[in-house]
């Protein structure tokens, strides 16, 4: 059976996909972890890779694609011309490797803020400064800023700390 494209309305990728399964339908919504900042905290989270579309495959030959149109969350089924946009299996299965991979990154392979790349501190006490990333992790960044003519380390929470430049 063909796998089939299907444009959601806007940040409606998991509700078209939840009312999709209901009917019946295989689907398939691609979600890569990326870092948001929430309440001033970052969060890792999973979102959608293609940000509104959604895969679905009918669930058997008979299974008709016709409902799909009217089911809440789709905008409309994506075509060329007259065609249907169907997806090569092989081409799926590249997807969903990826996706396994992305998976397994952990948060510092996420993160732009990396050892060796400068910053500045954007929130507190040291707002302003710039310094040179000397380690990394989920919790805590260890910048290397020159103050009052001295090398010192110190230990900021990664929500304070923006690219420099």
């Amino acid at each position: 059976m063909p796998w089939y494209v299907v444009q959601t309305k806007p940040r409606q990728e998991r509700v078209a996909e939840e009312n999709l399964s209901r009917q019946g339908y295989h689907c398939y919504l691609p979600r890569i972890k990326i870092i948001k900042f929430v309440r001033n905290r970052e969060v890792i989270q999973l979102d959608p890779l293609f940000p509104g579309y959604v895969f679905f495959q009918p669930a058997h030959a008979e299974h008709s694609i016709a409902p799909v149109r009217s089911t809440l969350g789709v905008l409309k089924i994506v075509r060329f011309g007259e065609e249907f946009a169907v997806m090569r299996p092989k081409t799926l299965e590249n997807i969903r490797q990826f996706e396994m991979q992305q998976h397994a990154t952990q948060y510092a392979e996420l993160t732009p803020i990396k050892p060796g790349v400068v910053v500045r501190v954007a929130s507190g006490p040291l707002a302003g400064l710039e310094g040179l990333v000397s380690s990394i992790s989920e919790k805590r960044v260890v910048v290397l800023f020159q103050l009052l003519g001295q090398d010192t380390q110190v230990r900021l929470s990664p929500h304070q700390l923006k690219l420099a430049g």
